[in-house]
This record gives structure tokens, C-alpha cells and sequence, in this order.
């Protein structure tokens, strides 16, 4: 019996006058095959991007031609990443909740909403992708002016101090506190606009209370005392909270996951004291207060968002993070490591780090 040959990817699309269809539709698409070579363009996609079918065809993205990034500058392009990849991998839809940003033939970036599917046959094997994506300029105004303010707030990186933030949505619940010597995370029930205001609020709550230089072992007492003002029902919060002085960080765990040690790769053995929100913070004893020497290793600070991650084993957890992370590895790096350990392709719960590098390393 002489074997059936497999159709290609062009061959089942001509047959189910795809690309005519494709062609006419009002939204930018194109077609990839399972190397995530682009076959296809079409004209809305030529129109938004400048480049034409000759351009583009035979080619991937990330040869240049569309090199999606997201906000941080993490590339999506030839990464696990990419959603045409995932939608692939996963033989079912995705659509990422962020704007990634591409390149016209221009050379300018532009943002990006995007949804990936994948192209399966009458048996179900899969021979690639379609991704529809739309200019994200067009989108609501005030949210975006909204994300800008709470990425303006995001700190920039420093020689031995690193920071990581990417909301789940647009907007997140997390929250990057610094103001040298203080440094800490804070991680808001909740997701979403919601969830962002509150962040601005408690944000300039610690602002208030850091400016009477407090006891570290205060500050939950403090914080909560200024909530219950504004009658937030529901709200809580967990997070580490401290202060830098030479190499050593002193913190309070506020409920909150705890540090990993990046030379041993261990978790640190925390004091904790209650989340705040509950009604149950009081001003606590010295003894809870946590000190790590960064001569004895860089410190990983981190929300339940990467730790939490669902991976095909379960939940990664706390320990399994460290056993991912290494002297070497910046947020990014430590990012796409658990990315790729991610059940789902899609981010569910904001992802907020911060490294704490020793700043006089021994030779």
C-alpha cells in the first residue's frame, strides 16, 4: 500500500480558499508554518506595517521583521514566549493581555494587541499558526495613560540593585517600594485597576510613614492604622519591607514568600508576622525583624506570581524556584526560566522581582 503524502501547510490552506479570506479581512494576519516561517501576509497586515508579502514571506519574525518585544524589552521572537509557538504547542488559542510591541519597515515600534491560533486538519494535526494582531494606539486612552503612571513608578535598575515588574493585565496589584536605603514588595490582593489604585494609595501611605524614619518592626502596625481611614473592605496585603545599610538588608515578612538566597540556592528562614488588612497588626518586637549579609549571597525578593506558577508537576513553589535560579541570572533571565516550566502560556497572577546584588563582591 503506498503511504498518503502529509499536506503541507499552503497545500490545506488553497484548498480551504484561506487565503482569499484571509486577504479580505479588515484585521492585520499572517500565517506561519510549525518553524514559525511566515507563508502568508495580508493586506491589512501590509497596510499597518508597511511591509509587503515579498518582504516578509519566507522569512520569521524574528528575522527582523515584526521582533516582537514586550515593555521590559523581553523578546517574544524565536522564544517559548511567542504566541503562535504556544498556540501551537498547546493546539488551542491565546491571547496575550498585554500590548507587545513590533517593528515597522520604518523602523518605529509600534504596540501590538495579539491572538494566535492554531491551523489543525480535518484529523487534527497541527501545521501552524495564524496570528491576528490590531494597532494597540487605538485603545482606551485613560487605561493606557493609566499604565504609563504605574510603570513611571517602576525603579530603574542600579549597579548592584535590579527590579522586575510585569503585571498580569495591563494594570497590577504589585508594588516596588524604593526610597534608598528602603526597599521592598508589596503584593495586593487582587488584580487590575482595582487593585493598581490601591498602590498608588498605599504607596504614598509609605511614603508618609518612611519620612519619620520608623522602626522596621513598626511598619505594619503603621501602615494598617492609616487603611482602617479609608474604610477598604476586603483589602489585604503580604510583602517585605526594609532597609539597606552597607551589606546588609534588614526586612520585615509580612506574610509574604520568602527570599531566596541565590548562592545556596535556599529559601530563607523568615520570621513572619500577619498580612496587613486583617485588623490583626500590632506594633511587633525587634525579634521579628529578618537580617541577610549579601557577603553570603545575592537576595531574591519575588511575589507569589513566579512562585505560585502552575507547571505541568503542580506548583513550582518557593523551593523549586531556587533550584532554578543562579549567581549568574538577571529578572529576565529568572523570568523566562519559569516561563518555560508554565503550564499555561498565559501569565495569571503578577510577576514582581527584585535582586539585591553584594556591592563588594570577594575576588
Amino acid at each position: 500500500m503506498i503511504p498518503v503524502a502529509k499536506q503541507t501547510l499552503t497545500e490545506y490552506l488553497k484548498e480551504k480558499d484561506s487565503f482569499e479570506f484571509l486577504d479580505d479581512i479588515s484585521m492585520p494576519a499572517y500565517v506561519v508554518n510549525k518553524a514559525r516561517t511566515i507563508v502568508f501576509w495580508n493586506r491589512a497586515a501590509r497596510e499597518l506595517t508597511e511591509y509587503s508579502s515579498q518582504d516578509v514571506v519566507g522569512k520569521r519574525c524574528a528575522d527582523q521583521i515584526l521582533n516582537h518585544v514586550d515593555k521590559t524589552g523581553i523578546p517574544l521572537c524565536s522564544t517559548d514566549l511567542c504566541p503562535l509557538y504556544q498556540s501551537m504547542k498547546n493546539g488551542s488559542s491565546v491571547q496575550l493581555p498585554y500590548s507587545v510591541y513590533g517593528l515597522t519597515k520604518s523602523g518605529k515600534r509600534k504596540p501590538f494587541s495579539i491572538f494566535g491560533l492554531p491551523i489543525k486538519t480535518d484529523n487534527g494535526e497541527i501545521l501552524g499558526a495564524i496570528e491576528l494582531f490590531t494597532d494597540a494606539e487605538n485603545a482606551d486612552k485613560d487605561m493606557s495613560m493609566a499604565i504609563k503612571i504605574q510603570q513611571a513608578f517602576v525603579p530603574k535598575n542600579e549597579e548592584n540593585i535590579e527590579f522586575f515588574y510585569r503585571p498580569s493585565a495591563g494594570l497590577g496589584g504589585d508594588m516596588i517600594y524604593y526610597n534608598f536605603p528602603w526597599i521592598g514588595i508589596i503584593d495586593i490582593s487582587g488584580h487590575g485597576v482595582a487593585a493598581s489604585l490601591v498602590s498608588m494609595l498605599l504607596r504614598t501611605i509609605v511614603d508618609t510613614i518612611i519620612a519619620y524614619e520608623p522602626h522596621i518592626n513598626s511598619i505594619p502596625f503603621l501602615i494598617e492604622n492609616e487603611l482602617t481611614k479609608y474604610q477598604l473592605e476586603g483589602l489585604y496585603f503580604t510583602g517585605i519591607i526594609g532597609k539597606l545599610e552597607d551589606s546588609k538588608y534588614k526586612f520585615i515578612d509580612i506574610g509574604h514568600p520568602s527570599p531566596i538566597n541565590i548562592a545556596t540556592a535556599q529559601v530563607l528562614s523568615t520570621k513572619n508576622v500577619i498580612p496587613v488588612g486583617f485588623g490583626f497588626s500590632e506594633d511587633y518586637p525587634e525579634d521579628v525583624i529578618n537580617v541577610h549579609d549579601l557577603n553570603d549571597g545575592h537576595l531574591l525578593i519575588y511575589t507569589d506570581g513566579i512562585s505560585e506558577l502552575e507547571t505541568t508537576d503542580g506548583m513550582l513553589g518557593s523551593e523549586g524556584l531556587a533550584k532554578l535560579v543562579s549567581k549568574k541570572d538577571n529578572l529576565s533571565s529568572i523570568y523566562m526560566k519559569t516561563f518555560k516550566l508554565r503550564k499555561s502560556p498565559v501569565q495569571s497572577d503578577d510577576v514582581t522581582m527584585i535582586l539585591l546584588r553584594n556591592p563588594t563582591p570577594t575576588l
